[in-house]
């Protein structure tokens, strides 16, 4: 293979392996510490990390119960969801789209522009 060649290769592949880490997966999972809804029915919650994927995140910006649009439904059962994990302590896990596959973390980290796309509460 000539040098130009390759060179165009190379240049393919890191081009496709950094589209691959900007479109990468992540879970994430910890316990609910804190929840909080604001005046404009802005929904945020604070999580201590567990596991492998820790989601170490203070008052991070979840979802809004209302839109322009209407009522955001699953905003509602996230709430409902973020409730039943608070009070028994169950561990939740994130799913997330664009976040280079890491979890994020921080304070008033807004989740919502990490990707996030899924939840679930894990029993024990």
């Amino acid at each position: 293979m000539n040098k130009k060649a390759l060179s165009v290769l190379v240049g393919v592949l890191g081009v496709a392996a950094s589209f691959g880490a900007s479109a990468s997966k992540s879970w994430c999972s910890g316990k609910v510490t804190d929840l909080q809804l604001d005046k404009n029915t802005r929904l945020y919650a604070s999580f201590a990390g567990t596991g492998s994927t820790p989601l170490k995140v203070s008052n991070g910006s979840l979802c809004s119960l209302k839109t322009s649009q209407g009522e955001n439904t699953f905003c509602q059962a996230l709430h409902s969801q973020m409730l039943v994990a608070l009070t028994t302590q169950q561990t939740v896990t994130f799913w997330f789209n664009n976040n280079n596959g890491e979890c994020p973390s921080g304070s008033w980290t807004n989740l919502e522009s990490k990707g996030l796309y899924h939840f679930r509460i894990i029993k024990g």
